[in-house]
């Protein structure tokens, strides 16, 4: 009977493995190209080996603060801004071409960049060539 109650007791009261608490980071990243400030974008941060990520947009410096970025070793993106809606009443508008975001920082796969991200602050710069 006192098992029982324990038992029972036990789910209702979390006992057993519990999740355990995650380590986090906040993460400062400055973006330039040939020294000067990439202002339109964002950047995309994707944990090796798992699905965590992270993600925020560039501000008119080059810079972006990712506040609770789970401690790990991230790769890391530079993306252009996504394209605006087409409006079929509106002429069609020439896509910008972002040359300050060479190709090979566009994607997870291609990109050399790399974050160790650990608990507390963390700075990046990043100069893409």
């Amino acid at each position: 009977m006192l098992s029982a109650f324990l038992s029972v007791f036990c789910v209702f009261a979390g006992c057993g493995p519990s999740e355990p608490e995650k380590v986090i980071g906040t993460v400062a990243i400055s973006v330039t190209h040939a020294g000067k400030p990439v202002t339109e974008g964002s950047v995309s941060m994707i944990e090796i080996g798992s699905s965590k990520s992270a993600y925020g947009t560039l501000n008119e410096t080059g810079n972006i603060t990712i506040e609770n970025v789970e401690v790990g070793n991230y790769t890391v993106s530079i993306l252009p801004p996504p394209l605006p809606p087409a409006d079929p009443s509106q002429p069609s508008v020439p896509m910008k071409k972002y040359l300050n975001i060479p190709d090979k920082f566009r994607s997870e796969t291609t990109s050399p960049l790399t974050a160790e991200v650990k608990e507390g602050a963390n700075e990046f710069q990043f100069e893409l060539k």
